[in-house]
């Protein structure tokens, strides 16, 4: 076998390249805590995550909104609720009947919104702690988890009542060269599946794309 000519060696080598940086933009790319958007809980039957006009389809403003999963009618949106537009996200907590999501808006503030039995959902109280300072309230507890992080992540089993069907949160990142320099492609979606595996419903919750220039 003769030895690989000049062009081969030039795209494998290109390849390389463009494999390693994606590596090195995936590595100092993640989101820091309360500088990111789509942050997201999720409890038995439904998922809550935070959404900007852009970022998620049909979006308007800033808002959180849920998504409910049940027996007979699979995923389906349940309500959101309107977020002050400088509103930085330090923590989110899904629960059963509630969510609590506080941050920093000029003060920090938390929200509690609440889940009744018939799925719908409404803001329950709005509460702000003027003495408590922004870095503070941040480290209190872990940052929540977030819809646009870098990199593949294995499929997020997500609790239901439906015996037939299996909800996963998918986030995945791709990437690749471009005449402007190098883009990555990040998405994350709510999946049905049925005991097979196949994907039967699936709604976007997020997605971007961003470019790393040659500069």
């Amino acid at each position: 076998m003769g030895k690989p000519s000049a062009v081969a060696y030039d795209m494998r080598h290109h390849r390389a390249v463009v494999s390693t940086l994606l590596v090195v933009f995936l590595a100092i790319a993640t989101p820091s805590r309360a500088k990111t958007d789509a942050y997201f809980c999720a409890s038995k039957g439904y998922l809550a995550y935070e959404a900007r006009e852009g970022t998620a389809p049909g979006v308007v403003g800033h808002v959180l909104r849920v998504l409910r999963f049940e027996p007979k009618r699979g995923i389906y949106f349940a309500g959101e609720v309107t977020l002050p537009e400088l509103f930085s996200v330090y923590h989110l907590i899904c629960s059963e009947d509630n969510i609590e999501i506080s941050g920093w808006r000029n003060v920090v503030t938390k929200y509690v919104i609440e889940i009744d039995k018939s799925g719908k959902i409404k803001l329950l109280s709005s509460t702000e702690y003027p003495g408590q300072r922004w870095s503070d309230a941040a480290k209190d507890g872990p940052a929540p988890a977030n819809l646009g992080i870098f990199g593949r992540v294995a499929p997020l089993p997500l609790e239901s009542l439906d015996p037939e069907h299996e909800y996963q949160l998918l986030r995945n990142v791709s990437g690749g060269q471009t005449k402007e320099g190098l883009e990555f492609h990040t998405k994350s979606e709510l999946v049905q599946l049925n005991p097979k595996g196949t994907v039967l419903q699936r709604v976007v919750l997020y997605e971007s794309r961003e470019v790393a220039s040659h500069d």
